[in-house]
């Protein structure tokens, strides 16, 4: 009897503490072309992606942060905040958080991506942006993604 409640407890505790154990946390580099339209004016051009993300436990998600810059005329920023959801060598996602594109300022950023894995740590990303508010823009990106 007692061996059996110390398993017991021996795997309720192991349980506990994998659930609840810091998730491993990745990061990653993309790189690739921007598009934008809004505001009465459109861009085209090079952009940059950075991003890290944290495995949620027991679930094939993570969430994460990315920062997107593009590098041509017209610019601007996105910072989001990002839930993915990963399945047989892809992943889909969506994110919210600050940005801006085109001349207008916004009240905020949505974003809504595909993760395709081509290969060991890399994979093809296709995002698009659309900043909320009376001057929003709409902004595409595709681009090589190596995750760290």
């Amino acid at each position: 009897m007692k061996l059996s409640v110390a398993r017991t407890a021996f795997v309720t505790l192991g349980l506990c503490l994998a659930t609840s154990a810091p998730a491993f946390a990745g990061g990653s580099v993309a790189g690739g072309l921007y598009t934008e339209t809004g505001n009465g004016a459109s861009a085209t051009g090079p952009g940059i992606m950075l991003g890290t993300t944290s495995a949620m436990p027991l679930l094939p998600a993570t969430i994460g942060l990315t920062g997107f810059l593009p590098l041509a005329r017209g610019g601007g920023y996105a910072a989001t905040v990002d839930g993915t959801f990963s399945f047989v060598n892809n992943a889909i996602g969506i994110g919210y958080g600050i940005g801006q594109f085109g001349a207008g300022h916004s009240g905020g950023t949505a974003t809504a991506f595909l993760d395709h894995k081509i290969g060991p740590l890399t994979s093809l990303e296709l995002r698009a942006y659309r900043t909320m508010g009376a001057y929003g823009a709409a902004a595409g990106f595709v681009g090589l993604k190596f995750s760290l």
